[in-house]
Formats: structure tokens, C-alpha cells, sequence
């Protein structure tokens, strides 16, 4: 039971970062913590721009700014870590935002928070763990395909 749990968990979660790549190859921004943050939604295959808050080396009122004169959304996407520090930036990057004119999306970290609870607290976290979930399912996957070609008769 625990392990179909698990694995509904895993899917939900893959199925959101899949979501999460569809909105910004539609050009929806998305703001990370940080350049590792970047590089982890890289290797989940999200495209499209990704920016990096602590890397650009601004205030989140003038990261704000920039972002609205500069790429003029009418959305961005939030995806920060998971833990307090995650929560307190988001909440300060949201009323930022939208004191810009842009509206915060926050419904991808929020939904990837819950599923992930405990087990991840940031993103380059979350894509340790479905990079691990992706490799187990190619094991299990290898498996069974050799317990299926074992029972073949010749």
C-alpha cells in the first residue's frame, strides 16, 4: 500500500514538473532561488526562462521591477525552496510582483510542496529525487521485462 502511495506521489509530482516546463516554453517566467535551482529544472528538462533571485544580485523590489519593464509578463511563476526561508521569500516576492502589475503564480510550489512534505526542501533537491524516482522506474522497468522474457518458452 505504502509503495502505491509512493508511486502516485512520484507521478503527481513529475506530471507537475512537466506542467511547470509547459508553461515556460509558453513564456511564462520562472523564478528560482538560485543558479543550482536553475540548473536542477535544466536537468528536469524545464525550458524557457528561468531566473535566479539571489543571482541577479538586486533587491526583490527592484528584481520586480526589472522583471516587469524588462520581460513585461503578465504571469511568473514562484518555484522557491520549500523550507521557512522559501516561504518568507516567496510571500515578499509575490507582494512584489504584484505591486508590479505581474501576478504570482504560486500554484507549482505550492502543489510541489505538499507532495513532497518532508522528503525534498528545495528544488535542487526535487530533482535529485525524481532524477533517483525516474532511474528506479528504468530498473524496475528492466525487471520485469526480464521476468517476462524468462517465462517465454522457446
Amino acid at each position: 500500500m505504502k509503495h502505491t502511495a509512493r508511486a502516485e506521489r512520484d507521478e503527481k509530482a513529475w506530471l507537475t514538473v512537466e506542467a511547470l516546463s509547459e508553461k515556460a516554453e509558453e513564456g511564462v517566467p520562472i523564478l528560482v532561488e538560485g543558479r543550482r535551482d536553475m540548473e536542477a529544472l535544466r536537468r528536469l528538462g524545464v525550458k524557457g526562462r528561468i531566473l535566479g533571485v539571489k543571482s541577479e544580485r538586486l533587491s526583490l523590489k527592484d528584481m520586480a521591477r526589472r522583471i516587469a519593464e524588462k520581460l513585461q509578463p503578465e504571469e511568473v511563476i514562484l518555484l522557491m525552496d520549500f523550507d521557512r526561508g522559501g516561504v518568507r521569500l516567496a510571500s515578499t516576492l509575490a507582494r512584489q510582483l504584484e505591486a508590479e502589475g505581474c501576478h504570482p503564480n504560486l500554484s507549482f510550489w505550492v502543489k510541489l510542496k505538499a507532495l513532497m512534505g518532508r522528503q525534498v526542501k528545495d528544488v535542487e533537491g526535487l530533482a535529485s529525487y525524481l532524477e533517483n524516482v525516474k532511474k528506479e522506474g528504468f530498473h524496475l522497468l528492466v525487471e520485469l521485462s526480464g521476468e517476462v522474457g524468462s517465462n517465454r518458452k522457446p
